[in-house]
């Protein structure tokens, strides 16, 4: 499991979310019901533990479960939306994403060294 090595608040990288999470809305900028200016946006790229590039996405449709490398995605720019393709991004290994859910995805598989 890795963990982001940034210093920025934000979601863990290999945890989905069903709705957007926000850590600022004490801050009155953002809440799920008010997403006016959200401190973490989809698109962030974070770097991970393991030297690894992880960017904030959110499903357009359901991507199934894959064991040991995660389900291959394509990223959709700029509205940062995945569905299951061939775009070299990965959602993590063993979970199925509901439509509509928040992520990050890897790029590269998840057995595969960092490039």
């Amino acid at each position: 499991m890795a963990f982001r090595t940034t210093p920025q608040l934000g979601p863990a990288l290999d945890t989905v979310y069903a709705v957007i999470p926000y850590w600022d809305e004490h801050l009155t900028r953002s809440t799920a019901a008010n997403l006016v200016d959200p401190s973490y946006r989809l698109g962030n790229v974070e770097r991970g533990s393991d030297g690894a590039e992880y960017t904030w996405v959110k499903t357009s449709a359901a991507v199934a479960a894959t064991a040991t490398t995660g389900t291959q995605v394509t990223v959709t720019t700029p509205a940062f939306t995945v569905a299951t393709g061939s775009g070299g991004f990965y959602t993590p290994p063993g979970v199925a994403v509901a439509s509509g859910s928040f992520v990050h995805v890897r790029r590269g598989a998840y057995n595969a060294v960092p490039g």
